[in-house]
């Protein structure tokens, strides 16, 4: 699946012989700086698999172990419980194919177990951009690039994260794989199966349906036809089977998980005029907020997170995002596209793009969202067009040469900004020891009592085998939301199990502030001194309820650190603390 040149092209001339010959010298420097890159993810991903990257991750190791041992969070059956079940707002799918490799291959520890998946899928969505840079290019240079590049796109504080982003890009670059398989039997209805996939692999990647859609109706009505018929036979199929098998599913999928972010939870679906009306209300402010968040040299959420994100973007893909402007150009004026489905490429930017202005508002986890529904698509068109440009004998001289200069920067400042914006995460012996004091009191007060742990030092308690409440995902869940809901007829008729489910865990929590005043916890852990009303307990209230505080120890997680508090019963109760396994 080459490029279609024209029969006049000639890249056998000397100087096509020649470029290609520096491209591909370039391409073998590029390869060697990605198997020193890989060695790095894999060393940063070995190192302390049962230390999380991430404030949320023990959520993910949450659900795979609720799968392993046969229970099924998603039942009415658990609104019963007096001790809610694990709570998950994502899809359950990257969890599902964990706990299946896993019945396979149970001599592999749980945790390793996830990041190794995920590094499986990172190496699969690479592979197949790689693909197809190369079967529409000359040289090696970018589909070597392409796999560089998409690999950082998997990027999630350490690249390796036990999170469902790594299947989700997997899946997603599967649907432009399969779009550029010319002679690929039942294309459109593979491509409908994997977009409803997505859709419960993590929601947001399911815009590629819309990309797909726009792309097919443009170009083939027959096969757009086919692919909505499909979709919707597929969705409603496992909307119907899902409702059947897991009815609270759609409740955290689709209503809590809104509250996951800091965001607003809960909110009516804007309509179009209402999104352009908040769109440019809140791009007056866009300045404003932006210097004042600067000032406080922190991110905020909202649009000024937005444009914090967008700048740091375009500071690391500049010279992408021209490759893919000159490409769109030069299709337009030569009234021809690309490459074969190069429009796929362009529509889905496109529509990526205009998904993040209010997607790139969520403050969960910083560039994620750009890297992985954005940047695949620019990532491929831009190196197939630049390679095309440098090499091609009907563009003139001059603008082979800017295409060369273009196509070096590429590769020279994104490997740079990639290597130095987006950190994989070694731990120092200073984290592990930290990690290690943390795990250590968790096991050394385990006998004495049940212990109210908190998301950072979750993992311990999935070890374990004992209780975790706090996994990361169930603080969505509160009071305010609650009301929210009781005030939205709407939302009351769309879930109706929801109530129950935070009322269960709002009852919860006061058995949780009971058993503290009671003094029933052994020991009780604070994230960041949480004074909010939300929280489960704050430093107040263990005080109040007689509560000594032993230690506060700096957790870091890459990206973000906490001071976790530890809380015991009095001054005395001092542990003698044991030796634990290599984190």
């Amino acid at each position: 699946m080459r490029f279609n040149f024209r029969p006049e092209d000639n890249h056998d001339k000397a100087g096509g012989v020649r470029r290609r010959l520096v491209l591909n010298l370039i391409a073998a420097a590029v390869m060697l700086y990605t198997i020193f890159f890989l060695v790095s993810i894999v060393r940063s991903a070995s190192d302390g698999v049962h230390i999380p990257n991430e404030y949320r991750e023990a959520a993910n190791f949450d659900l795979t172990l609720s799968f392993i041992k046969g229970i099924n969070p998603y039942t009415l059956g658990t609104l019963d419980n007096n001790v809610p079940a694990c709570a998950y707002q994502y899809g359950p799918l990257f969890s599902l194919l964990v706990a299946g490799l896993h019945f396979v291959l149970p001599f592999v520890d749980i945790f390793a177990l996830h990041y190794i998946f995920a590094f499986i899928c990172m190496m699969a969505a690479s592979i197949m951009a790689a693909i197809i840079a190369h079967e529409n290019t000359k040289t090696l240079l970018p589909p070597v690039c392409a796999f560089l590049f998409i690999t950082a796109c998997s990027w999630r504080y350490g690249y390796v994260n036990a999170v469902p982003d790594t299947l989700g890009l997997t899946l997603f670059v599967m649907i432009f794989f399969a779009e550029t398989r010319k002679k690929l039997p039942g294309k459109e209805y593979i491509e409908a199966f994997i977009a409803v996939a997505l859709f419960y692999t993590k929601q947001y990647f399911v815009i590629v349906a819309a990309s797909l859609f726009i792309y097919k109706l443009i170009t083939d009505k027959k096969a757009c036809l086919k692919l909505s018929i499909s979709g919707i036979v597929f969705l409603v199929s496992s909307v119907a089977l899902i409702e059947l098998t897991c009815p609270l599913y759609f409740t955290y999928s689709l209503l809590v998980v809104h509250g996951v972010s800091g965001q607003s939870v809960a909110k009516p679906v804007l309509t179009g005029g209402q999104l352009s009306g908040a769109f440019i209300a809140s791009a007056k402010n866009v300045g404003p907020i932006y210097e004042t968040a600067s000032a406080a040299g922190n991110p905020s959420t909202g649009w000024a997170f937005e444009v914090m994100q967008l700048k740091s973007l375009v500071g690391i893909f500049v010279f992408v995002f021209l490759s893919m402007a000159a490409g769109v150009v030069l299709a337009f004026i030569k009234r021809r596209p690309s490459f074969n489905a190069s429009r796929l490429f362009v529509i889905h930017s496109a529509v990526a793009f205009a998904a993040l202005l209010f997607l790139g508002q969520n403050d969960g986890a910083w560039l994620s969202y750009y890297l992985q529904l954005l940047m695949p698509s620019v990532i491929i068109y831009a190196f197939i067009i630049a390679e095309t440009c440098v090499l091609d004998e009907s563009v003139t001289k001059i603008w082979r040469i800017a295409a060369g200069v273009l196509l070096i920067l590429m590769v020279m400042h994104t490997t740079y900004r990639v290597d130095s914006r987006l950190p994989y995460y070694i731990k120092s012996s200073e984290v592990r020891q930290s990690w290690e004091k943390a795990y250590k009191y968790c096991d050394a007060y385990a006998g004495s009592g049940e212990i109210l742990y908190r998301a950072p030092v979750g993992v311990n308690a999935l070890m374990n085998g004992r209780y975790l409440y706090d996994n990361g995902h169930e603080l969505a869940i509160k009071q305010s939301f609650l009301d929210e809901y009781n005030n939205s007829p709407v939302y009351q008729s769309l879930f109706p199990y929801a109530g129950r489910l935070m009322e269960q865990h709002e009852a919860y929590r006061k058995e949780m502030l009971d058993k503290a005043g009671r003094q029933e916890y052994s020991l009780i852990m604070i994230a960041d001194g949480e004074t909010k009303p939300d929280e489960m307990i704050t430093s107040e209230d263990a005080e109040a309820a007689g509560y000594v505080l032993l230690e506060e120890v700096p957790l870091d997680m890459g990206w973000a650190s906490y001071d976790v508090e530890f809380w015991v019963r009095s001054s005395e109760d001092v542990p003698v603390l044991e030796a634990v396994d290599s984190l």
